[in-house]
């Protein structure tokens, strides 16, 4: 598992918000049905920005249940290949469209904690 330093900066929360495209991010500029902008990095697990991401959200798990961690694993690729919504769904017996809504949650409950620490 990447492993990310136990200090978070200012740039690392909003580069997360701005890949899972938060509200909360300085930068949001709203893209409705547009493709979350960190698909472009989870191809390349080699590259310093998929590093970062998965470093972020390894460091910020802990706020997650265990359905929304399975999830989020299974689509960022966490120790394992990518996996599509319909693959995670059928892992979990829910329909695509749940496991959407559920990574979405997930993400902005992520989110919403890195714009807490931002402001303190």
């Amino acid at each position: 598992m990447i492993e990310y330093k136990t200090e978070l900066t200012k740039d690392d929360a909003i580069f997360f918000m701005d890949m899972v495209a938060s509200v909360w991010s300085p930068n949001f500029v709203s893209k409705l049905y547009k493709a979350k902008p960190y698909i472009k990095i989870l191809t390349e697990k080699v590259s310093d920005n998929y590093k970062r991401f998965i470093g972020l959200y390894t460091a910020m798990s802990y706020l997650l249940s265990e359905r929304e961690l399975i999830i989020l694993n299974g689509i960022y690729g966490v120790n394992k290949e990518r996996a599509r919504l319909k693959s995670v769904a059928k892992l979990l017996n829910l329909s695509p469209e749940r496991v959407r809504q559920i990574r979405n949650e997930a993400e902005k409950k992520i989110a919403k904690k890195l714009w807490v620490k931002l402001k303190d």
